[in-house]
């Protein structure tokens, strides 16, 4: 009985806890009175994240730029330079897709 008793007022003491902590933890900091979120919190976040895109594009098109630097016949690099342009695969820079 004791046991029971035991489980059952720690059940309610750590659900009187977290409720405590939800009410004084403020959770909603990101946010003004109206509603909208404010720049000073997720821009911060925003400036940490590396650029994802520019690392997959990278990735995906460097094994296909030293492909390129390693053909020496003039007919086969032009097939091959037409091929990464017509696919899209030449280059990261911006304005080059």
């Amino acid at each position: 009985m004791r046991i029971v008793l035991s489980f059952i007022s720690g059940m309610v003491i750590c659900g009187l806890l977290l409720l405590g902590a939800r009410m004084v933890l403020p959770t909603r900091a990101d946010t003004d009175d109206a509603g909208e979120t404010s720049d000073n919190v997720t821009q911060r976040l925003i400036d940490l994240m590396p650029d994802i895109e520019k690392i997959y594009k990278e990735s995906l098109t460097t094994p296909f730029r030293m492909a390129e630097s390693k053909i020496y016949d003039e007919d086969i690099a032009e097939f091959y330079g037409t091929l990464l342009d017509n696919t899209g695969l030449r280059g990261t820079e911006e304005g080059t897709n």
